[in-house]
């Protein structure tokens, strides 16, 4: 899982070699970015959450991060990557308001539970002014696709969803009720959980409305409870948004995708790829192509696994295999010494031991394992691999291709990245207040 605001620096030049050294920054601020600041106390922010997850981070860390995600959120390119954003997932707004919830959450996990056990709540579905009741002949018209022309909801739809109350709450006493409305609902929703809604799954939408409670009350409590004050709040909020179109704009460059899905870019440039740079990719990355060609292996069978245990601890205690092959094995085994011969690339697809034997590495002893159930009587096998040959793929073949063309469009697309990091740090502005990023207390 990826998080934003601590995501790892693809291209990160020494950010100090572009930093200004005007005027000293006041304590309260960390760095000033074209005048735009970041205040310490929203740095602290990402720092507990970044903490949470690796002790080590400190100021310095987070905060290149922070700055990497505002150089890159600037740029004109970035506005195009949010209004073309695809439709399947969350809308943007939607991942913002998720992306803030989990740091919020993260970074005051004990003054948020203290909080809940102060509201005497265990769910956030205590804080229901009125029990969740369910119209169905309301909710029908509403949701229900009409006749599968339609992926979403219609316009007259969404008017009637945005007027439709599901849910009414208050967190606390002195406020106001809220309502949630059918449309506030559904519209965080990514595409596969709206279609339980289009279902009418009511079980579904129950739980829907308890996350959404949850998150509500986690961002109600940053801006009423946390102490933070509201310019540093605003700060943490940029950031996070920043953030997310950092990860937007990489992955419209092919830098980041998910692993479910095509990478278009990184496919485009690997079919531009020439015959020429595969083969100074493979000379250059000749060991990454290495394969096992045969491995010549022995082996032992034994009718119990409490058999198996005993000669595999005789063998780590120093038994010679020859001698264990003797001593215990039960097969025909005995009289050839045990020996599987010869087990190439081709033969050990023949039987699930050749199988199990090429996988080995070289003067490697197996742990005892069974036989398959569907292969007649039960029993346990011991390898040892004593012997294993190795060679290189081909350069022509397919699999040599695939990988170097991959990996050298990679690298095309990180130089592309790389050119447009230094582009930005150059037109930017970016003072670092270098007493408190180097605080060893921080």
């Amino acid at each position: 899982m990826r998080v934003p605001w601590v995501l790892a620096t693809v291209m990160m030049v020494t950010i100090l070699a572009f930093a200004d050294s005007p005027a000293t920054l006041p304590d309260r601020i960390a760095a000033r970015v074209n005048g735009e600041d970041i205040s310490l106390a929203a740095l602290d922010v990402f720092i507990k959450a970044a903490r949470r997850h690796d002790k080590e981070v400190n100021r310095r860390s987070v905060l290149k991060g922070l700055l990497e995600s505002h150089l890159l959120a600037t740029m004109n390119t970035t506005k195009s990557v949010i209004d073309n954003h695809n439709t399947v997932g969350y809308d943007y707004h939607t991942q913002v308001e998720q992306q803030l919830f989990k740091l919020i959450r993260s970074a005051y996990q004990t003054p948020l539970e203290k909080a809940m056990q102060s509201a005497n709540v265990n769910s956030s579905l205590d804080f229901l002014t009125a029990p969740l009741t369910f119209n169905i002949n309301a909710l029908k018209p509403v949701l229900q696709l009409q006749q599968k022309l339609y992926s979403s909801m219609t316009t007259e739809q969404r008017k009637s969803a945005e007027q439709l109350v599901i849910a009414r709450y208050k967190f606390r006493d002195t406020q106001a009720e809220q309502v949630l409305t059918l449309w506030d609902l559904y519209r965080r929703q990514n595409m596969q959980l709206k279609v339980q809604m289009h279902n009418l799954n009511l079980e579904f939408i129950r739980e829907a409305i308890k996350q959404q409670l949850t998150s509500a009350y986690v961002l109600d409590w940053f801006e009423t409870g946390s102490s933070l004050d509201q310019v540093s709040r605003a700060t943490v909020k940029r950031c996070i948004e920043y953030a997310l179109q950092r990860e937007l704009l990489l992955q419209n460059m092919g830098l980041i995708h998910d692993i479910h899905d095509e990478n278009p870019h990184l496919q485009a440039l690997a079919k531009s790829v020439t015959k020429k740079e595969v083969h100074q990719y493979y000379k250059k990355h000749k060991e990454d192509f290495k394969r096992i060609e045969k491995v010549h292996a022995y082996h032992i069978r034994l009718e119990s696994q409490e058999k198996a245990d005993i000669v595999y601890k005789e063998i780590k205690a120093g038994l010679p295999f020859h001698k264990a092959i003797q001593k215990y094995s039960n097969t025909t085994g005995r009289n050839s010494n045990g020996s599987l011969g010869w087990i190439d690339r081709e033969n050990h697809r023949d039987h699930w031991t050749l199988a199990m034997a090429f996988s080995l590495p070289e003067n490697t002893v197996s742990k005892p394992f069974r036989s398959p159930p569907k292969v007649g009587d039960v029993h346990w096998e011991i390898l040892w691999v004593d012997q294993r040959e190795i060679s290189y793929q081909p350069i022509e073949s397919e699999s040599v291709h695939y990988r170097a063309t991959n990996a050298i469009a990679q690298q095309k697309l990180q130089e592309k990245f790389n050119t447009l990091m230094s582009q930005a740090y150059k037109n930017t502005s970016i003072q670092l207040n270098q007493r408190v990023l180097s605080c060893e207390f921080c």
